[in-house]
């Protein structure tokens, strides 16, 4: 038998804990986890750094919801911004981020009347990185667009909504008012992409050429950095394809869900990385997405993976394996041809919002629902059944790898095992059924070898063992 479908067949019969060790950085985590996350960054600091490590520099990041989240910044609307996740990618001990960015600005209003009040907490030394586009646009002349382009001269009159009359400059010339006044602080001034649309043309995710390219512009002119958000996202979003790029945004293409505003700042900290004259590349953490650790040695053959448990005492479900950085990790470990055994069952029916909070909808039709979780008040977007299960399938055919839907018949519940049967139909892929003896369709040819046995450790054990051994995919005692 594989060394893999054994390691397999333990995770199964025995309700062993899953393999997989998550690492600390640089893993999609559950924000539950994330103390740092709430206190800092839920809501813009007051006053303007006051989260500064005494002697080391604060970044600090201006822009709008795509960097941020409305008000309170608490997730409630289901919409978060790539803020909430940079400082993932920075040594916290060296540099500290503070997202000062609010939603429904742009350019133009955030330098009016938001900058002022940042710019007091900027002390030499510092950064300001700086991001914004996606509201300067159209003619709202009396609220917040800017003059498209770069120009340095162009202007328009206006007597803005609050019965002020406002010079109004290009949006680059806005850009310009920024940097030049970051330095005369005595800081560093970053240039920002927008973040990516998620709207797909032609089997592609649609580029900006405008906002990007002016940006870029502007900081080619003032001989500063320039992060392309939008310019690493193109091609590995193209590559995750038009349905998981939807499920990285929430209720259209502009707000980011959780995973895409981590998914865009993952992208933020790739174009730091791939740019040494970035100042913030020293400050950076390793980018390279953290793997299982498995042997795949010569000979062992194609991997199989186990994410799940459906026993009664299972503390795993669909989105707590989504969440907690589980799934994250092996998706980064697959390779084609691997296999993904999906196994699930009494967890996916506890509480939504407390008890654990494994819950899911209870459904295996797809749909996504901001919840408020009892213990905390943490707003989350929780996922049916069938969306957990379809962005697991999705993955894993992304990587050309097979998945496999397994009902264990002695531990989950009659309503799982028929959401299993319906997803399998929909999703086209394997359906495997388990009861108390094994695996079903498992078997050994009839002109097979005894087969070896195997401890609980998936080592090979001799005749006259005795305890719990693992023989053609069945548990037996031996006393």
């Amino acid at each position: 038998m594989n060394r893999t479908w054994i390691a397999a067949l333990l995770l199964l019969c025995c309700g062993a804990t899953y393999g997989q060790s998550l690492v600390k950085q640089n893993v999609f985590k559950d924000i539950t986890l994330r103390a740092e996350v709430r206190n800092q960054r839920y809501a813009r600091p007051s006053p303007a750094g006051r989260y500064r490590n005494a002697g080391k520099p604060v970044a600090f990041y201006v822009g709008d919801s795509t960097m941020r989240t409305l008000t309170d910044g608490n997730g409630w609307s289901g919409e978060w911004g790539f803020g909430l996740f940079a400082q993932e990618w920075f040594d916290k001990n060296e540099l500290v981020v503070e997202n000062h960015a609010l939603g429904g600005t742009s350019s133009r209003t955030y330098y009016n009347y938001e900058w002022p009040t940042v710019k007091q907490g900027i002390r030499e030394g510092d950064y300001v990185v700086i991001s914004f586009g996606h509201n300067d646009g159209g003619s709202l002349w009396e609220k917040r667009s800017t003059i498209s382009g770069t120009s340095a001269t162009e202007t328009r009159e206006v007597t803005n909504d609050r019965g002020v009359k406002e010079t109004v400059y290009s949006y680059g010339q806005y850009l310009r008012m920024f940097v030049d006044e970051t330095i005369a602080l005595g800081a560093t001034p970053i240039l920002c992409s927008r973040t990516p649309r998620g709207s797909f043309s032609n089997g592609a995710l649609s580029l900006d050429n405008n906002y990007r390219q002016w940006a870029k512009a502007i900081a080619d002119e003032k001989g500063i950095a320039f992060i392309d958000i939008e310019g690493v996202a193109n091609p590995m979003y193209t590559a995750f394809g038009e349905w998981k790029v939807t499920q990285l945004y929430y209720n259209g293409t502009l707000h980011t869900s959780l995973i895409g505003a981590w998914y865009n700042a993952y992208c933020a900290a790739l174009s730091i990385a791939a740019n040494e004259s970035n100042p913030l590349h020293k400050y950076l953490l390793d980018t390279t997405p953290p793997k299982q650790e498995i042997d795949r040695s010569e000979g062992n053959g194609h991997y199989t993976f186990v994410v799940g448990d459906a026993s009664s005492t299972s503390t795993t479900s669909s989105r707590n394996a989504f969440r907690s950085g589980k799934w994250s990790l092996i998706y980064n470990t697959l390779e084609k041809a691997d296999t993904v055994l999906l196994v699930f069952g009494s967890s996916e029916l506890k509480s939504v919002q407390s008890a654990g909070e494994l819950g899911v909808i209870q459904s295996a039709d797809e749909s996504r629902e901001p919840k408020s979780m009892s213990s905390t008040g943490r707003w989350e977007v929780v996922g049916s059944y069938g969306w957990y299960m379809h962005y697991f399938i999705n993955d894993i055919k992304e990587k050309g790898a097979v998945a496999v839907i397994v009902n264990d018949e002695s531990n989950a519940p009659e309503k799982v095992l028929g959401w299993n049967r319906q997803l399998a139909e929909r999703f086209g892929v394997e359906l495997r059924t388990y009861s108390a003896t094994g695996i079903s369709d498992v078997t050994a040819p009839a002109d097979a070898k005894p087969a070896p046995s195997y401890n609980l450790s998936g080592q090979t054990v001799a005749d006259g063992y005795k305890g719990i051994v693992i023989r053609n995919g069945r548990k037996y005692v031996v006393r």
